[in-house]
């Protein structure tokens, strides 16, 4: 009964204990190449659910404003093409596809682990896509790019949302799938796999964040600099915030 209260009146100390958990080394097993530390975890989470707080503020703010002009001309060269394009298809395959790829890069980190601290690599993947989706999220609401299918006249009207007209720069399935697979390459590329291993999880992790790219800007939900944008900046956030959880225990 102490316990449970402990652990209901102050919440530090149950993510204390969790970190620990997750950081414990199973008997046996070599050391791992990354660690979890409370503080540490405590700022990225903060971070990332900061920026989520932002955003919602932005949009709450940004529903009452006059929305912003629907001009070919003032789209560049690089980027018209989107306006051309619009599938339901590929919208749907970006969503299966988004699933899949991040649900098989996790998978794929904790069988790297071997049994060591297998929810490691997931608390990291996590905090990496929490970071990534809040200012994704954030800029999104600054920037407000009108999507390109706004500029196609062979799209229905009855396909407009106007809470998701606004938002295309830059795109968020893009930037949060590639620091997932990143975060996981990164990992995986400072454990004891084999050179063929890693090879392998790096062409994935380059691979899919760009089939997701091509698909979102097929569907017409995104400009070309939307999805490269989106891919720079999650590919920066997944070798960061592994980068930033390298255990000190072993030379990288």
């Amino acid at each position: 009964m102490n316990g449970s209260r402990t652990f209901r009146t102050r919440p530090g100390a149950f993510l204390r204990a969790l970190c620990i958990l997750l950081s414990a080394p199973s008997l046996g097993s070599a050391q791992t190449s990354h660690e979890l530390v409370l503080g540490r975890e405590i700022g990225f989470v903060s971070t990332g659910l900061a920026f989520h707080g932002l955003s919602l503020l932005l949009a709450h703010n940004n529903a009452d404003r006059q929305t912003p002009m629907i001009d070919i001309g003032r789209v560049p060269g690089i980027d018209r093409v989107a306006t051309r394009q619009w599938s339901l298809a590929a919208h749907r395959q970006s969503n299966v596809l988004f699933g899949l790829a991040a649900a098989a890069s996790i998978a794929g980190g904790i069988v790297n682990q071997h049994g060591e601290r297998p929810l490691l690599p997931v608390a990291i993947v996590a905090e990496a896509g929490l970071l990534t989706s809040g200012l994704t999220n954030t800029v999104k609401e600054l920037v407000r790019r009108p999507r390109p299918y706004l500029y196609n006249t062979d799209v229905p009207s009855s396909a407009y949302r106007s809470s998701e007209d606004y938002v295309s720069f830059w795109s968020g399935h893009t930037a949060n799938l590639a620091a997932i697979t990143f975060a996981t390459a990164c990992m995986v590329q400072r454990s004891d796999a084999s050179p063929n291993a890693k090879t392998f999880t790096w062409i994935g992790a380059a691979a899919a964040p760009a089939a997701m790219a091509y698909l979102r800007v097929r569907a017409g939900r995104h400009f070309p600099t939307d999805v490269l944008t989106g891919y720079v900046v999650g590919a920066l956030v997944g070798v960061v915030v592994p980068y930033f959880h390298r255990s000190e225990n072993r030379p990288h």
